[in-house]
């Protein structure tokens, strides 16, 4: 017994002090691995953005900056440029880039260079340089022909593999949190359409988090256009009866244009009301004179001036539909002589307007397309000589944008307007018409930037 007694307290004693001198084992750290990403050449901040849009979400990226002193301390002060894609100067090139991404403790760096190839096409091409000397896992050029669309889509097919193998897992937390969200967010689908849910239309113009993309058209906070505009006006009379009915005609006179759209609420997920903005515009003609019965030109003036509301909705992923309402106020006064004032074609509308319109890409550009009606609620001076006069109107739009820099693009506009009114004049009325058609055609250069 006192031997039994012995050998179990020795054991026990054992026991103890293989538990005392054991470490705690502690969690292993989450895996973390980061790269680095650098573009030069043309739109290199546009490229540089589609490509972090698709890095995944467990795989940080160095800040610019600190790769740009790391690609300095290994004595690549100047732009790579095309040494990137020459035979006999991308080694050492390409060897400069793997130090500096171990400088910068990336665990790899995609490299890019924007240009113009051999064949006159512009392309980016690409590379993934890691701490491995072999063959590089990404070495091709992704076309810049299309829209960002296509581009986006061809970086993904080019880069995603990559990033994938390289990302680590995400957390079993975050899994299960993402698993219980989906199941919520699920249940939150089947109450209605009332919710907050991300609209599939809106996929091409928000960034992952809900958080709207910058500077495109669709998700834009502002955008600001400013012009040259060659405008036109044609008035005649349908079934003219007396003498003093003057027709006026004038086509290529230049004109200051500039307008605005305002989306306060674009940054948030509030339905409709993120896609509500303002817009405004303004018009006036610069040095416009007219002939008026074979005398001295005298001044005359063409204003307009737009104010309204427009509500925006995307369309898959890169169209925009518009949905507008708003006031026009449309001047165009001839200032002639008393003699001959009463027989000019001035008016001053004030016009109430409803349209649709459309922006759809095509290619690397879009085109735009727009139709309105018109309806004044007040016409002006040529309108009151004449007894019981009905006035109406139409309007349309069309134009091509091409895009120039980040947030920048021209655009080429043709707008034109059409007023068509009838007259019920009596026996006895100083001025005697059937009608009367007024129109305007403006021809539009402009520069926009959208924010």
């Amino acid at each position: 017994m006192s031997l039994c007694g012995r050998i179990l307290l020795g054991l026990s004693a054992a026991t103890a002090a293989t538990f005392a001198l054991t470490p705690v084992a502690l969690a292993a750290p989450k895996a973390s691995k980061s790269i680095a990403v650098r573009i030069e050449g043309p739109n290199a901040d546009d490229i540089r953005e589609d490509i972090l849009s698709i890095v995944p979400e467990t795989l940080g990226v160095v800040e610019p900056d600190a790769f740009s002193k790391a690609l300095k301390s290994v004595g690549q002060a100047k732009p790579v440029g095309d040494a990137l894609v020459s035979k006999a100067q991308r080694k050492k090139a390409i060897d400069r880039i793997r130090k500096a991404g171990k400088a910068a403790k990336a665990e790899g760096v995609i490299f890019g260079v924007s240009r113009t190839n051999k064949k006159k096409k512009k392309e980016v091409h690409l590379v993934y340089v890691d701490e491995n000397a072999g063959d590089l896992a990404v070495d091709s050029a992704v076309p810049l022909s299309g829209s960002r669309e296509d581009r986006k889509k061809a970086l993904e097919e080019l880069l995603g593999p990559t990033l994938a193998q390289i990302a680590p897992p995400p957390d079993e937390e975050d899994v299960a949190k993402g698993d219980g969200e989906g199941e919520e967010g699920a249940g939150d689908e089947e109450k209605g359409e009332g919710g907050d849910e991300k609209d599939e239309g809106d996929s091409g113009t928000e960034d992952r988090g809900g958080k709207r993309k910058k500077n495109e058209i669709g998700s834009a906070l502002f955008s600001v256009e400013l012009g040259v505009e060659f405008v036109g006006r044609w008035f005649d009379y349908s079934d003219p009866r007396t003498q003093n009915l003057r027709p006026y005609s004038v086509f290529g006179q230049p004109a200051i244009s500039v307008s605005a759209e305002l989306y306060p609420l674009a940054s948030t997920d509030i339905a409709v009301l993120k896609g509500l903005g303002i817009t405004a515009g303004y018009a006036r003609a610069l040095g416009l004179n007219s002939a008026v019965g074979g005398g001295d030109p005298v001044s005359t003036t063409y204003e307009r001036i737009n104010l309204g509301l427009r509500e925006r909705l995307s369309i898959g992923e890169a169209s925009v539909l518009g949905i507008s309402a708003g006031l026009r106020f449309l001047t165009f006064e001839i200032d002639a002589p008393a003699d001959l004032a009463r027989t000019v074609p001035n008016v001053s509308y004030t016009l109430f307007r409803a349209g649709l319109d459309g922006r759809f890409p095509v290619g690397p550009i879009a085109l735009g397309l727009g139709a309105e009606y018109i309806l004044p609620l007040s016409s002006g001076p040529v309108y009151d000589r004449f007894t019981g006069a009905s006035v109406q109107g139409i309007g349309a739009l069309a134009g091509v944008m091409i895009p120039v820099a980040t947030g920048i693009e021209a655009r080429l506009l043709v707008e034109y307007a059409r007023f068509f009114s009838s007259f019920q004049p009596e026996q006895g009325d100083p001025y005697i018409a059937g009608g009367a058609i007024d129109q305007y055609l403006g021809l539009r250069l402009a520069g926009a930037y959208v924010y």
